[in-house]
């Protein structure tokens, strides 16, 4: 049988647990909004840095990209003003499994002429002092302006080519086919676009043209 002194730590044991746990749950009641907050504004404060043009955004369907090694976990529209349906650019996540430490995340800017405006690493667990190299703005400063797929060469680069970072090939390897996956998902969300625009464009004269003929029936009789 238990003893008295047992079943009282046993009892002073449950309620400091209870109590843990009740205060755990509170504080993250309290702290999960804000977290999602914060979360929020980084992502947005990143969509500005990588599309300055855009002034707000809103979430695009995915266009379906064929890569090995590179999956594209979100695509925004840029927006030329908050409320305004017109837009100027696209912003890219794309995660690449093929770092030298594992996934590397990075954001892509794409404006209208389908040109890669700026990138910025998001996640990434490359060596420091190599692969980590790739957050630096001279590396980084690269990529912007290009518009067709882009290939990495070791020492000076000419057009349509990247200068790997030093001992870092991998990492350069890894971060180009993000750039080149993010390139061709806007090419082909751009190219969606239009054929929308243009059949919504077709639609309006259609029902304009079916209402002028009723009018002009109407009058007849």
């Amino acid at each position: 049988m238990l003893n008295k002194e047992t079943v009282l730590i046993s009892l002073k044991l449950f309620i400091i647990t209870a109590v843990a746990a009740l205060c755990l749950a509170v504080v993250n009641k309290i702290t999960t909004p804000i977290i999602a907050e914060n979360n929020l504004a980084a992502e947005v404060k990143a969509q500005q840095e990588v599309l300055p043009d855009a002034a707000d955004f809103t979430t695009v369907e995915i266009p379906v990209v064929k890569s090995d090694n590179v999956t594209i976990e979100k695509m925004t529209g840029g927006l030329q003003a908050e409320n305004s349906s017109t837009i100027v650019g696209y912003v890219v996540t794309a995660v690449s499994n093929a770092g030298y430490g594992g996934d590397i995340k990075i954001m892509v800017g794409i404006d209208n002429n389908l040109k890669v405006t700026r990138i910025k690493i998001l996640e990434s667990s490359e060596t420091a002092g190599l692969g980590a190299n790739a957050s630096k703005p001279e590396f980084a400063r690269q990529f912007e302006g290009a518009a067709d797929s882009l290939t990495v060469v070791k020492g000076a680069a000419k057009s349509g080519e990247i200068s790997a970072i030093a001992s870092a090939t991998i990492t350069s390897k890894a971060v180009t086919s993000c750039v080149n996956t993010a390139l061709e998902a806007a090419k082909l969300k751009s190219t969606d676009s239009k054929v929308e625009e243009t059949a919504q464009k077709l639609e309006q004269i259609k029902q304009e043209t079916q209402s002028q003929i009723s009018d002009g029936e109407g009058a007849a009789e």
